[in-house]
């Protein structure tokens, strides 16, 4: 069994604002030595480019890229070579100039574990047969091997050759179209242009309620159809980066709306009405479409994991969807239809007898660290941290001097909250005598449950010479707010300053701030007018480190 890694993928823009034109998702939430990952990388297209040079950790490899263009056009294959003299070095080129906003796909091959694992992604141009290399961007996977465990379970796979999942609808909660009900799966996945699951057999005359497809920019779409009429709902969060996702589809008749969540926050929304979608009968199938026609023969089919499959005949809300959804449930829920796949499917769910391929999974419904933050008060240096997660026996507070190296000097119990939130987020803190190193790193590993260690991502503090942060978050207010909302900061020093506004999922909402700023109080307006409600973070970076702050917007 290999080491399973806690990862988060940062991106750290280390070049002038004019070429600031990456952004990129975390890949992973946790690596596996031999897995894949995908990370997106977003090329903003003021200038054209030809290709990107990749340095990777020891061990790791770059093994496709591809280039993804604005709008409905396919997809550009990169090809990708290891430079020559320069171990986990990588060259990705396109065939002809990339113009224009890209989407930029890499495919990785995750090495053996490693205490600090760092990136640099360098976009270059032709020149006759040299190379111009642009400003890089330097990536960091903050990651640290944890101990060896045994997989939580088993996850449903499909090889090639094998039929998908064909589960008896008559079993399951109505999914027609005046019916009330929720669907949800946990899903892990590097493939693109593929079926999830689906309830259509591909002929362009058949009705359908549901269909889950990822895209080629690996967003996870929801449709639902009738002849010649396909109506989706659609992402923002990229969901093939070879994670856990929770995917839910809610719909909800009495109001005249589906509603698709990622991770528990909704991410699109369809206004719906009963149009004939009760004349299909097909199974659900996971994995891929039933082939009935010859339409449907040669649909790509899933090539990732399908866990905790969830079918309720009720219409479930944020809240509650948010609630259980890393909560181990029974299969004798009222108005539920569970299938875990730790155990065989029961024949009376299925709608034809086949052989089913399953493979180990290392889904985990524990709740994350968020909200990592740190100030400085008469000496001590104050971590607070937020949580969710109730099955951790202790969190474990690590400092280190250089972002490698991290050693234990305290932990803290779950009784020791120090506030607790209406949902249930804990809030916990943690005072840290001042150090003497100029810069700082702090993590926060959870421990216990009988599952291996979760860390989190790392806090990066950099400290004056009074030993006071050289940036701090203050706050904003109102917290909670409807619509706007006012965040303050703090620079100790003049110099270049990154606010940011990030989801729960790890997407960028919003740039605020990229530049250079006075030393000082700076305040700066958010407007969320247009978001949906629920939980963000504004970031605040500077060459001292990372700060993390959480908002709540709520309506």
């Amino acid at each position: 069994m290999t080491a399973p890694l806690a990862a988060s993928l940062w991106l750290l823009l280390a070049a002038p604002p004019a070429w600031a034109q990456f952004g990129a998702v975390r890949p992973a939430e946790r690596l596996t030595a031999g897995q894949r990952a995908n990370a997106f990388v977003q090329w903003g297209g003021a200038s054209a480019i030809d290709g990107v040079l990749l340095d990777l950790p020891s061990g790791w490899s770059l093994v496709s890229a591809r280039a993804v263009p604005a709008g409905t056009a396919p997809p550009v294959p990169m090809r990708v070579a290891p430079v020559e003299g320069a171990p986990a070095r990588y060259l990705a080129m396109a065939p002809a100039a990339v113009r224009g906003p890209h989407l930029v796909v890499l495919g990785i091959a995750v090495g053996e574990p490693t205490p600090f694992a760092e990136a640099t992604l360098t976009p270059v141009r032709r020149s006759g047969a040299r190379l111009l290399s642009l400003s890089s961007y330097q990536t960091a996977w903050g990651t640290a091997a944890a101990e060896a465990a045994p997989a939580r379970g088993r996850a449903f796979a499909r090889s090639g050759d094998a039929a998908p999942l064909a589960l008896d609808r008559r079993s399951l909660p109505g999914m027609h179209g005046d019916h009330a009900y929720t669907l949800e799966a946990w899903i892990k996945t590097t493939g693109l242009r593929e079926v999830v699951l689906s309830t259509w057999d591909g002929r362009p005359d058949q009705t359908y309620p549901v269909e889950w497809t990822v895209d080629t920019r690996g967003r996870l779409l929801a449709y639902r159809g009738e002849p010649g009429r396909h109506l989706g709902m659609r992402t923002s969060t990229h969901v093939a980066d070879g994670r856990w996702h929770h995917i839910a589809v809610v719909q909800d008749p009495a109001r005249g709306w589906a509603r698709l969540y990622v991770d528990g926050q909704e991410e699109d929304s369809l206004r719906i009405a009963d149009s004939g979608l009760s004349n299909n009968v097909l199974p659900l199938a996971l994995g891929g479409r039933r082939a009935r026609a010859r339409e449907a023969r040669g649909a790509p089919h899933y090539t990732g994991l399908i866990d905790e499959l969830r079918i309720w005949g009720v219409a479930r809300s944020a809240s509650e969807l948010r609630y259980a959804m890393r909560l181990p449930l029974e299969a004798r829920v009222a108005r539920l239809v569970r299938v875990g796949f730790d155990t065989a499917v029961p024949g009376s769910l299925l709608a034809e007898a086949a052989g089913r391929v399953y493979a180990p999974s290392d889904l985990s419904f524990w709740f994350p660290i968020e909200a990592l933050n740190a100030d400085v008060v008469e000496g001590v240096v104050r971590l607070t941290w937020d949580t969710r997660d109730r099955q951790s026996d202790r969190f474990v507070v690590e400092r280190s001097a250089d972002g490698r190296a991290f050693t234990a000097i305290g932990e803290v119990r779950p009784a020791d909250r120090v506030a607790e939130a209406a949902d249930g987020t804990m809030r916990f803190s943690f005072a840290d005598p001042m150090p003497s190193s100029p810069l700082l790193y702090y993590r926060i590993r959870q421990r216990g449950g009988g599952a291996p260690d979760r860390l989190s991502g790392s806090l990066k503090l950099g400290r004056g010479g009074d030993g006071a942060l050289l940036a701090r978050i203050v706050g904003n207010a109102p917290n909670p707010f409807r619509d706007e909302t006012l965040i303050s900061f703090d620079l100790a020093e003049a110099g270049e300053a990154r606010v940011t506004v990030w989801d729960v999922s790890g997407a960028r909402v919003e740039t605020l701030v990229d530049g250079s700023l006075g030393a000082g109080r700076h305040e700066i307006r958010f407007d969320g007018s247009d978001l949906p409600s629920g939980v963000y973070f504004v970031q605040l970076q500077t060459p001292g480190g990372r700060l993390t702050h959480k908002l709540t917007l709520s309506r």
